[in-house]
């Protein structure tokens, strides 16, 4: 029943109760006490009028307790939550009976108690997701700042030893350390491109994406060129299977690459052991899977639930980390942003498998 068939209801029961008032206080005081009084033999009308006129206002004010007082306590527990206190309403038993069901007055006002224990639960798990990701923030500033300064040590540091004049350093040295320096600038290049993406993506803002019609299956093997000739991936070992040697169909060449280029560096990174990084790429109906498998060391389930969530890093400062936190959020927006999907599965000891599966929309 709606609150507004409730109210109508109510109306007319307490329209009820005071007319079943009257017709117990009028005889009663007509017939019954004022015969006592002797003033049985007279006319007293008017009296009638005063009995209607006392029992008028105190079914009003009765009325006016039974819908007004749980007002009052809603608008004490609304300015409770105002206060961003969320804990479970100081005045609840005044609502509740010791069975937990509505008192009856209160049960006027159903939906809007039921909206605001669901309102109080959701601004307490806010709060407390707030208060985790403020820590996660704060972790990750730490983190970010400690990955910023280390390049720049080395820069500064060779910097300084290219300009010293105390010492002649040969062309090879010399050249040693340009390619240290150059090393490092883009590194720090990479990490100030995370954090442009990762602010494009942040909130109502995206990044445009211009599709165009390509070869899936040689983009993927130009990806893996790309990477395996990286000097941090020439230990490991790197497949493609498919059983297509041509695939039209569109997607954003630059940010597609941006987001594969990450899935190889993130197993990269995280495997100091030699491992093999098979890559599969299928076609289901209309849509487009690219699989992403190694194994390598794997995932705690912790890193899993929080792998694509901003900011979190998976290492503290004190271990080695050459990313942002940035990177696999960065790729879940990318994939998003070509309307596709990316899960993740790992065991620990027996290595991860990402899956990318895309819309397929064919070129022509």
């Amino acid at each position: 029943m709606k609150i507004q068939q409730r109210f109508v209801l109510h109306l007319l029961l307490g329209f009820v109760i005071w007319l079943l008032l009257l017709a117990v206080t009028v005889p009663f005081v007509m017939e019954g006490i004022l015969p006592k009084l002797g003033l049985g033999d007279e006319s007293y009308e008017w009296f009638v009028m005063i009995i209607m006129g006392v029992d008028t206002v105190l079914c009003i004010i009765w009325f006016g307790w039974y819908f007004a007082s749980p007002l009052l306590l809603i608008m004490k527990w609304i300015d409770q939550l105002a206060n961003e206190d969320f804990s479970l309403f100081k005045e609840r038993e005044k609502i509740y009976t010791r069975k937990q069901k509505l008192k009856m007055r209160f049960r006027l006002y159903q939906e809007v108690i039921r909206q605001l224990n669901h309102m109080q639960d959701q601004l307490q798990k806010a709060k407390v997701e707030r208060t985790q990701l403020e820590k996660v923030k704060r972790e990750w500033i730490a983190g970010i700042s400690h990955d910023l300064k280390t390049p720049l040590t080395y820069i500064k540091g060779y910097s300084k030893l290219l300009l010293n004049t105390d010492y002649h350093w040969s062309k090879e040295e010399q050249r040693g350390f340009i390619q240290e320096i150059d090393d490092k600038g883009t590194h720090m290049e990479q990490l100030v491109q995370d954090l442009n993406l990762s602010m494009h993506f942040d909130g109502s803002q995206s990044v445009p994406i211009h599709k165009t019609t390509q070869n899936m299956i040689s983009f993927v093997q130009q990806v893996l060129a790309d990477i395996s000739s990286d000097l941090r991936a020439q230990k490991h070992h790197f497949e493609l299977q498919t059983e297509m040697n041509e695939l039209a169909i569109k997607f954003d060449p630059q940010l597609l690459k941006r987001a594969l280029q990450n899935i190889y560096m993130n197993a990269v990174i995280h495997n100091e052991a030699p491992v093999m990084i098979t890559t599969i790429v299928e076609k289901k109906q209309d849509k487009l899977t690219i699989s992403i498998q190694d194994n390598g060391i794997g995932m705690t389930e912790k890193t899993q639930q929080n792998l694509f969530n901003r900011y979190y890093r998976g290492t503290t400062t004190e271990q080695k980390s050459e990313g942002t936190g940035l990177g696999m959020a960065i790729v879940k927006s990318l994939i998003e942003a070509h309307e596709g999907v990316i899960t993740v599965e790992s065991e620990l000891q027996k290595g991860t498998k990402f899956i990318v599966t895309l819309p397929f929309e064919k070129g022509y």
